[in-house]
């Protein structure tokens, strides 16, 4: 994605002039005076002069079009699985690097690229037997000292190529061989290496693997396998075609946000700038806080342990759905990954081999059954009984051939969304599954399941210039506190959770009129501390706070200065129904969460500051997960702020919410207010609660948590 941006902004062939991929700014409602628009016009036209001529002269310090177009070609070649055009790729970026870093022009300044033509493109080069390529890479980073962290990937792919050789000549040799002798097959001292070198042969086709056991039987592709492996290998079933009727795409809501009040929650960072993690313990399980009258821990018997293979659980109304993705288990034996369904009355599990692979997955915690959509976007809903409800095939959908032909994603929009499995994301099943939704790109399309669209709605393009009047200071690098420090605004305040924005934007006025120096003198250090606490709250920014001259500047200031790094589509990252399927939420890159209702129609929009990874609301309460920030939300209210990890799984059981992390797990009310802390010394299996009681296991051991006190 990152080369494709750089491609549209250094020069690409087709790109609507430079002006739309410079940073772009927008101004809303402001005081209403002439010669302070004038004045704000010039500074911003300033700005923008500025930034361009920037770019412009930065823009020797990465490589030119040229090499961005092998780039390109090179991904996508691998992703077709065409490895000798993507090896032909990689040889062509070779001598544009090497002219990029001879470039006088740059100054010696030149960026920190990912250069995949090094990595994947010397994976590309050995597999087809291009020595002289390998060469030529090889001579590239020992000569550039920009390059000296690809010298260790240089070496090992000039011994990859004798060690693909190797593992074809072992595999021809002794067919059905298991992979975990190829190590020693083929005389390598690198176990990870060799394994990774047989993924890629059977990437290419001339390799096929069979699981057998925990490992893998190998052939050489055309040569027959035992009956056995034979029936381990998954043959992907044909495609269902689409359920809809229609050949014309259904109708369109050009989403309007300029009537909606927008609710600024404390914007969320992109990522924290220290590692935000759990204490550890030595103990196997530990009641960090102390807030369970027990704690008993227990062996887990080997025929018990839970399989690792079963890694994502997801709570629902009747109990536990636990997947196996990535079709490790004995369970998916000649399948593509299996599920299993723990009831919380018997504690019984079922289990079932999935129809085809998962690539996105949604369940709703209300509901019965889930929804998968395979990489090939073939939507597939499951019902109670672990079972294919019905299939569709969302690629052949009218709305997306014309979302394609709007976007030119077989043209030069197909840069960033080309790749069909990326242009469709969000899936989402209503809980009784008589309606579903999918995403492509900026769309959200609701259909029933007998394939009749209900809506579509488009969200609109960035930037989005009119409905950020109500109240935005966010996005020119305002300060992203910790839930700690939100606290800790809020007490500044007077205020404390639940509250909401409007009550925030209220104090911080009420302030303003009882402690800025034009009214009040002598508050002065009060009143910074007060536009701190501001700026943690809503993302406003500490240089246009501290910037206004007098009370009635930050009494009447609503307008909102944005500085966006280009325009286009605001893409949906995450869709979910609500509590009681009535409504639809929809997550968009830029930190926004959208409520939808049945018609279509939108009736509230939320800010977060960074894109939402999920979305789940219960009957009463709405919760928003960022990379970093779980919110809690009942109506327009926040009551609970939570950080948390990249990796941090969410889940809602018996009245209470978990964050399970690798080696803990947090213990909230429904309304987001932490009660306890579980640890554990090993990497958590599996977690929920059952009757009350916590419980946790990892690969070998048990804890109970019971009588936790409020």
């Amino acid at each position: 994605m990152v080369f494709g941006v750089f491609r549209k902004m250094f020069g690409g062939k087709n790109a609507a002039g430079r002006n739309k991929d410079l940073p772009v700014i927008s101004e809303a409602a402001g005081s209403g005076d002439d010669g302070v628009d004038s004045e704000r016009r010039s500074r911003f036209e300033d700005f923008e002069r500025e930034t361009r001529e920037r770019l412009e002269a930065q823009s020797h310090e990465m490589p030119g079009q040229a090499y961005f177009s092998q780039l390109q070609a090179l991904q996508e070649s691998i992703s077709d699985r065409r490895y000798m055009d993507a090896a032909t790729a990689a040889r062509k970026s070779l001598p544009l690097i090497r002219k990029w870093l001879e470039d006088p022009r740059g100054n010696g300044k030149r960026l920190s690229l990912s250069m995949p033509a090094l990595t994947q493109g010397g994976t590309m080069l050995a597999i087809t037997g291009d020595r002289k390529g390998l060469a030529m890479l090889h001579d590239l980073v020992s000569e550039f000292d920009h390059l000296e962290e690809y010298r260790a990937d240089a070496e090992k792919h000039l011994a990859a190529i004798d060690l693909f050789n190797a593992i074809r000549k072992a595999v021809a040799a002794k067919p059905g061989i298991l992979q975990n002798k190829m190590k020693s097959e083929v005389g390598a001292e690198d176990g990870r290496l060799v394994s990774n070198l047989i993924s890629w042969l059977e990437k290419a086709g001339e390799i096929t693997r069979a699981k057998n056991g925990k490992t893998y039987a190998l052939y050489v592709d055309g040569v027959e396998m035992s009956a056995k492996d034979a029936s381990a290998i998954y043959t992907e079933p044909p495609r269902p075609g689409s359920h809809q009727a229609r050949s014309k795409p259904g109708k369109l809501i050009e989403l309007n946000l300029d009537k909606l009040t927008l609710l600024p929650l404390p914007p969320s960072p992109e990522a924290w700038s220290s590692q935000f993690t759990l204490p550890a313990t030595s103990e196997t399980f530990e009641d960090a806080e102390g807030v369970w009258r027990e704690l008993t821990v227990e062996a887990i018997a080997p025929a018990d342990r839970p399989d690792p293979a079963f890694r994502k659980h997801f709570t629902t109304r009747g109990g536990v759905l636990s997947f196996d993705d990535l079709a490790k288990s004995e369970a998916s034996l000649g399948a593509p990954g299996a599920v299993m369904f723990t009831s919380e009355q018997d504690g019984t599990p079922m289990i079932e081999r999935l129809e085809r692979p998962i690539y996105a997955l949604d369940v709703h915690p209300e509901g019965q059954g889930f929804a998968t959509r395979s990489k090939t976007n073939i939507l597939t809903v499951y019902g109670e009984d672990l079972k294919v409800d019905f299939e569709t095939d969302l690629s052949a959908t009218p709305e997306v051939a014309a979302g394609r032909r709007r976007l030119d994603l077989d043209g030069e929009g197909g840069i960033l969304w080309g790749e069909p499995h990326l242009a469709l994301n969000c899936i989402a099943l209503s809980p009784n599954r008589d309606r579903y939704l999918y995403t492509h790109v900026d769309e959200a399309w609701c259909i029933d399941r007998d394939g009749k669209p209900l809506w579509g709605v488009r969200m609109p393009e960035r930037p989005v210039e009119t409905y950020h009047q109500t109240f935005e200071l966010g996005g020119i690098g305002g300060h992203t506190g910790t839930a700690v420090e939100i606290e800790e605004a809020l007490e500044e305040f007077g205020l404390a959770l639940p509250v909401t924005p409007d009550e925030i934007r209220r104090q911080y006025r009420g302030l303003v009129r009882k402690l800025h120096p034009d009214l009040s003198p002598g508050n002065e250090e009060r009143m910074k501390a007060v536009n701190a606490a501001y700026e943690t709250l809503t993302g406003a920014s500490h240089d246009d706070l501290q910037g206004k001259g007098s009370a009635e500047d930050l009494l009447t200031f609503s307008a909102t200065v944005t500085f966006m790094t280009g325009g286009g589509p605001d893409r949906l990252q995450a869709a979910a129904f609500s509590g009681r399927g009535d409504s639809v939420l929809l997550g968009t890159s830029q930190g926004r969460v959208l409520r939808i209702d049945a018609s279509g129609k939108p009736i509230a929009l939320y800010d977060v500051g960074s894109a939402p990874i999920r979305v789940l609301e219960t009957d009463r309460y709405l919760y928003i997960q960022t990379f970093t920030r779980l919110y809690v939300l009942e109506g327009d209210r926040l009551v609970g702020l939570q950080d948390c990890t990249t990796k941090c799984d969410l889940l809602v059981d018996e009245g209470l919410v978990l964050l399970v992390e690798n080696k803990g797990v947090r213990v909230l009310t429904e309304a987001g207010r932490l009660l306890g802390v579980a640890l554990t010394k090993a990497p958590i299996r599996r977690a929920g609660i059952e009757d009350g009681v916590l419980v946790v296991e990892t690969r070998t051991h048990r804890g109970r948590f019971s009588g936790l006190v409020a």
